[in-house]
């Protein structure tokens, strides 16, 4: 029932990790949420992981920038595939549809997809993120980071 654009974490993983993928993970979280709860672990191909926040910590406005920052991160001229990813679904969806349209006026043809069940999940019941879905509940690999690696890999 999801459209192309959208797709589990699950089913993004195995793009993601494969070595000959042009396929990389947007992390739109805020700073705090990349410390608090971790980062999606690709040790083998790191590259791949771009933290890159849609709305800024504290104060959860949009982050201006957030378009020239993925541009200093990415050479869109290799890239053939973007995964967007948040805690739920709904930051990664508006950074992906913001991207795209991005792309497109700048005449590239690139792929956004939305990880509709987020880095914590989306599915279960009341405030318990995680239970169902969503890259920790699916088992897929993930790291806390310290405060110095966050801040080395976010202003890249």
């Amino acid at each position: 029932m999801h459209s192309k654009d959208q797709k589990s974490a699950r089913e993004s993983y195995a793009d993601l990790a494969s070595n000959d993928s042009k396929s990389f993970l947007i992390d739109v979280r805020t700073s705090k949420e990349w410390f608090d709860a971790g980062v999606a672990d690709f040790s083998n191909v790191p590259e791949k992981l771009v933290l890159c926040e849609w709305l800024q910590h504290p104060s959860m406005e949009v982050n201006g920038n957030f378009f020239k920052d993925l541009t200093k991160k990415l050479d869109f001229h290799t890239v053939e595939k973007l995964y967007f990813i948040c805690a739920a679904g709904v930051r990664s969806q508006e950074a992906s549809v913001y991207t795209n349209r991005k792309l497109k006026d700048l005449g590239f043809n690139i792929q956004c997809v939305n990880i509709f069940d987020g880095f914590n999940g989306n599915t279960s019941t009341i405030f318990g993120f995680g239970r169902i879905s969503g890259w920790k509940a699916s088992g897929l690999p993930y790291c806390q980071v310290q405060q110095t690696q966050m801040k080395i890999k976010s202003e890249d």
